[in-house]
């Protein structure tokens, strides 16, 4: 187990004043037997008013708006979460098997999966209900040899096809890749979306069902999901498990800053 404390910043500019701002942040980490709040400070602003949500994935966040006009919004997050990943009661969802808008399969997946199934002597198909824990390895490692990490290569809306035919892409492209491998081979798999030890900003990384819970699998680091992360939401893909969005009224640019820090303490 590991008590970190983190801070999440969240800072989105316009380039003009903007009004009727709604918005929808999820920087509240996930309570479960893996994960538990010890202390959480949020402050948003500008905001006329702000509730607190949860929606049918279990995130919870903050909802919101700003009526008047302004020229920026600040969100920031900070506490101290205990993280002890040997602990699961959580419950598989049919959902997490089936493909969603980002994690379809194509020709490439279907291709990459084929030619992993081979070099595993699984000739007969993909992996189905014997795929544990060291096939999901191996699957993850021939990812990360073949994926680029580029920031700009792709946008939000990118798919998880599109990012493999493209060859390099983040986080969220490695995850919603490999989820589409997963689910493609019989594995239920789901997008999650958080924060890491160190400095930087926000990451997105999968969990997959195998052995009877939930395995963490950080695809863009080719590693282990381990008790140095922390939990803000789930979903199928990105648009379920995004931190945050809005739409306001107006015709300015914008641009977001993201400042992320944990560390552990004692």
């Amino acid at each position: 187990m590991k008590r970190l404390r983190f801070r999440y910043e969240m800072h989105l500019k316009l380039d003009q004043a903007v009004w009727d701002h709604h918005f929808l942040i999820r920087c509240r980490p996930m309570e479960s037997a893996r994960q538990q709040k010890e202390h959480l400070s949020v402050k948003i602003e500008p905001a006329d008013f702000i509730w607190e949500v949860k929606d049918g994935f279990g995130n919870e966040g903050y909802a919101g708006s700003a009526k008047r006009p302004h020229n920026s919004l600040l969100a920031v997050s900070e506490g101290v979460v205990r993280v002890d990943i040997t602990k699961t009661s959580e419950p598989l969802h049919p959902m997490y098997r089936f493909s969603s808008a980002y994690t379809m399969p194509g020709e490439g997946i279907r291709r990459f999966l084929g030619e992993a199934c081979l070099e595993q002597g699984r000739e007969g198909g993909f992996w189905g209900r014997n795929v544990g824990e060291k096939e999901l390895m191996y699957m993850m490692d021939r990812l990360y040899g073949r994926f680029v990490y580029s920031p700009g290569a792709t946008t939000v809306e990118t798919t998880a096809e599109e990012a493999l035919a493209l060859g390099r892409g983040v986080c969220q492209d490695y995850a919603h890749i490999f989820i589409s491998l997963c689910r493609l081979a019989g594995i239920p798999a789901r997008y999650v979306a958080g924060l890491m030890l160190g400095e930087g900003v926000s990451h997105a990384w999968v969990e997959a069902w195998t052995d009877g819970g939930w395995l963490g699998m950080d695809p863009t680091n080719n590693r282990l999901a381990g008790d140095g992360y922390i939990k803000l939401t789930h979903g199928r893909d990105f648009r379920d498990g995004s931190i945050d969005r809005g739409r306001f009224m107006g015709f300015s640019g914008q641009s977001q800053e993201i400042f992320v820090k944990v560390e552990e303490i004692i």
